[in-house]
This record gives C-alpha cells, sequence and structure tokens, in this order.
C-alpha cells in the first residue's frame, strides 16, 4: 500500500443519517406545481414542454388568427417551430430506432392518412392536415423521449393547470373574448348567448377541453401529495369552466371519466383471476348500462335545457351515411371528406353543417372504414397497453393516463370529432402515452431480480435511462 493513500471505505460503511420527514400539512402547504424543474435544472426542456402543450391545447387559435379567416398563418408556423426543434431533439436523442421498433403504432394513422392523398378529393387540404398531423406525433414522442414517465406526466398535468387558468381568467374578465356574445356575425340572435367559450372559438370546444384538464387533473391530485394544491386548484377552474360552456357533453365528460379511472384504479391490487371475474361480468354490466343510458341521457340533457336528439345530430348522421355512399371504404381523404360529403347532405337533408358532429363518422368521411377500423384498433391498443403497464407495477400516471384518453376518445367522439385531429393535444397525449409505455414494456419476469418488487425494478431501469437526465437544453443528452 502506498504511504499517504487512505484506504476508501464502502459506501455503506458507517450510521447513514436520519432522513428528513414532512408532515401531511407540511407537505401541503408546501406544493410543487408539476413540471418545474425542483433542482433548478432542465429549465429550457419544461418552458418548451409547457409552451409546446400549451398550443396544442388550442387556447392560441383565437388570439392568432385574423377576424373572418379561417386559419391562422401564426399558428402554423408557431405548430411547425415546435414540430421542428423536437423532431432535431429527437435525432439527438437517438429516437428513430425506438420509433421503428418501439413507437411504430404511432406511424400507423402518418401512413394512412398519407396514403390517401392518392384518393383525396382535395389534396393541398390532406397535405396540411398531415403536416400538422406529424407534427403532433413528433412533439408527443420527443415529450416521452426526453424526460421519465413520471416527468412526462407532470408536465401534461402542469399544462392542464395552464390551461384552465387561462381559459376560465378570460371568460369571466374578457367577456369581449371568452363569452359567446348575443347576436352572430350575421347580426342574428346568438343560440349560445352567455354561454363561456374561453380561449376558443365555440363553447362545445372549450368545455370538452375543460373535461380534459378535468381528467388529467384528477390523476394528479389522488397521486401525489405534493401536487394536490396546484392539481386542486386547476380541477376547480376546470369544472367551474364545464359548467359555464353549458355543455352536456363536457359535463359527461367531465364525470364519467374519471369515475372509470377511479373504478379501473380500485382492481390494482386485486389478483388476476379476480380482475378477469370483474372484467367477464363488466361486459353484459356494460350492455345493460348503454341500454338504460339512452334514457339518463335524453333526462341529463332536458335537464340542462338540451335537445334529445342532440341538437339535430342524429338527423346529421343519417344524412352523413345517405351522402357518403360510394366511398364507405376510403373516404374522401384526410381531412377533406367533408369536401365531398357537405354538398350531398344539403341535397339529401337541407341541412348545412360543417362536419357530422360525430368523430366515429367524421373519420370514415375523411379515411373510410379501414381508416376507423385502425384507430379503434389504436386507441384499443392503447387501452390495453395501459392496462398491463399499470396491473404489472411499472407506470402508474402514464399508464392511467393512457386508459383515460381512451376512455375519453371513446365517449367523447359521440357528440365531437377529435379521434385523429392534427396539431391537437387530444393526438399529442395518446402518442405521448404510446411512446411512455413502449418504451419500458415488461420484460420476461424471470428478468426480475426475485429480491425486488416490480416496481423498484422498472424504476431503477428507468432512471438508467441516459437521454431522461436532466439538462438546460431542450435537446437533452446525446446518446
Amino acid at each position: 500500500m502506498m504511504k499517504g493513500r487512505r484506504h476508501l471505505l464502502p459506501p455503506t460503511f458507517g450510521v447513514h443519517p436520519p432522513l428528513k420527514t414532512q408532515t401531511r400539512f407540511q407537505t401541503f402547504i408546501q406544493p410543487s406545481f408539476p413540471g418545474m424543474p425542483a433542482d433548478g435544472r432542465g429549465w429550457g426542456a419544461a418552458i418548451f414542454a409547457l409552451f409546446g402543450l400549451f398550443v396544442f391545447s388550442g387556447s392560441l387559435i383565437v388570439l392568432l388568427t385574423p377576424v373572418g379567416a379561417q386559419s391562422s398563418p401564426k399558428v402554423q408556423a408557431l405548430g411547425l417551430i415546435i414540430g421542428l426543434t423536437s423532431f432535431v431533439a429527437c435525432i439527438r436523442l437517438g429516437a428513430l430506432s425506438r420509433v421503428s421498433s418501439l413507437y411504430w403504432l404511432t406511424l400507423v394513422p402518418i401512413l394512412l392518412t398519407t396514403a390517401s392523398l392518392a384518393w383525396s378529393v382535395s389534396p393541398g387540404l390532406t397535405l396540411r392536415r398531415i403536416v400538422g398531423l406529424g407534427v403532433a406525433t413528433v412533439f408527443g414522442i420527443w415529450l416521452a423521449e426526453r424526460f421519465r414517465r413520471d416527468e412526462a406526466f407532470q408536465f401534461i398535468a402542469g399544462a392542464a393547470v395552464l390551461i384552465c387558468l387561462a381559459n376560465v381568467i378570460i371568460a369571466a374578465v374578457v367577456p369581449s373574448i371568452g363569452v359567446h356574445p348575443n347576436l352572430t356575425e350575421l347580426g342574428e340572435p346568438n343560440p349560445h348567448a352567455g354561454a363561456w367559450r374561453g380561449l376558443f372559438f365555440h363553447k362545445n370546444d372549450f368545455g370538452r377541453m375543460m373535461a380534459l384538464c378535468a381528467t388529467i387533473l384528477w390523476i394528479g391530485y389522488s397521486s401525489q401529495r405534493k401536487w394536490r394544491l396546484v392539481c386542486g386548484l386547476g380541477l376547480f377552474f376546470s369544472y367551474l369552466g364545464v359548467v359555464g360552456s353549458t355543455s352536456g357533453q363536457a359535463a359527461i365528460l367531465a364525470v364519467a371519466t374519471p369515475v372509470t379511472i377511479y373504478i379501473f384504479r380500485r382492481l390494482r391490487p386485486l389478483s388476476a383471476g379476480a380482475r378477469a371475474k370483474i372484467l367477464i361480468l363488466a361486459v353484459p354490466a356494460t350492455i345493460i348500462c348503454y341500454i338504460f343510458s339512452n334514457i339518463a341521457f335524453s333526462i341529463v340533457l332536458e335537464m340542462l335545457g338540451k335537445d334529445p336528439t342532440l341538437t339535430g345530430r342524429t338527423e346529421i348522421w343519417t344524412g352523413v351515411l345517405l351522402a357518403l355512399k360510394g366511398h364507405y371504404l376510403l373516404g374522401g381523404g384526410f381531412g377533406a371528406g367533408w369536401d365531398l360529403v357537405g354538398e350531398r347532405l344539403f341535397i339529401l337533408t337541407g341541412i348545412l353543417v360543417g362536419h357530422a358532429h360525430n368523430g366515429f363518422l367524421d373519420l370514415v368521411t375523411d379515411l373510410g372504414l379501414i381508416g376507423l377500423l385502425l384507430m379503434l384498433l389504436f386507441y384499443s391498443s392503447l387501452i390495453i397497453l395501459s392496462v398491463r403497464s399499470y396491473f404489472y407495477g411499472y407506470a402508474n400516471e402514464m399508464a392511467l393516463l393512457g386508459f383515460g384518453i381512451g376512455v375519453f376518445t371513446f365517449v367523447g367522439n359521440w357528440a365531437a370529432s377529435f379521434m385523429l385531429l392534427q396539431n391537437s393535444l387530444y393526438w399529442v397525449i395518446p402518442v405521448a402515452c404510446v411512446a411512455a409505455l413502449k418504451c419500458s414494456a415488461p420484460q420476461a419476469r424471470s428478468s426480475i431480480p426475485s429480491e425486488q418488487s416490480a416496481a423498484e425494478f422498472w424504476h431503477l431501469q428507468e432512471c438508467k435511462r441516459p437521454y431522461a437526465v436532466s439538462s438546460d437544453l431542450i435537446m437533452g443528452d446525446a446518446q
């Protein structure tokens, strides 16, 4: 041994210092905003993530769109900048190989919509929609690649709080922007006069976004004690927005989806056999609930002062099916289906609208029955992946979010259209969930050490990801 050289002791030598713990009250009065780095590092990536999520929520469209215009070049340019930045970051993170091997499910809609250029009735419009869809896809993948699963959910929850605060405050403080006026642009009485619309053009879009934020924030509120004050504030504003929007669909989504997530969470402590029995019994129970839900649905709508036929939507749905005759298989091209159906619908029914008020039918008009089948398989796969991830114990918040967004999409698209929406948070979140859950899919059980629990093992595996290390750069550390 060399003279003067100290012998190195093992790291476990000696008495460990006592761990500092906090009481529930101390945790409550020292809240943590979801998504903000606690160690002062990674602010560049944090701000970019929150800003991108806020932009994809659609909360800047009204402010950046010229009066009377159908689209905004500023919004399109902003989306392209976010998409290109995310794409360069994904390259630096070495994500391209994982996209083809693990996240290929997120590429299926891109390939299908790109193929629809061949039969689109408006190729230029379809191409713009494809670019917007690609931008949202790349950003969702970057979000899952740049951060660990728990961090990615934090940013989504933090963005949900900001979205709720910004929209509700605008509706309450600046009614000229956030509330439907008494008269339409044509000088006619506005049927939605007085309803809140926040930073959106229509109250239903605003209410549905508030319902989505409520779903996200319920997961955050019940998952982390340190988030409860901030997420609770966001929940208050989200439900205030739902009530102010007077949207029946938003009210149903804001209640049904969190309740479904709560029931799903209660199944986790049960054994696999018990869960299987419950799922088997759930099939006939769901059928019975669906039969009686029509009656309850009509009663709720009448209590809210709404038309039980969903403001004439059922008549529109029938007319769309008739107008689509001869194009059931492939539709009219992504984003261009209504150019094919709209005029025929007016001739057949005398109804002049811009969409089918049903996401499943809108998808059929764009991509046909093939597109509808593929998207149903996509969201079903997301739900199955989320269920497996949650019950295996190696994912919590993102698995609950994936399950919740799947339920939200299936329920919400009966009266709205956001199953495959470009430049939208409704597509960013499913992509981020698929990527986050796929990157740590369960390995063989034999690879899990017996002395470790499954949750501890997957947490350690996730912490080994080199690109999850916090950095001040949006790009992260190149592999």
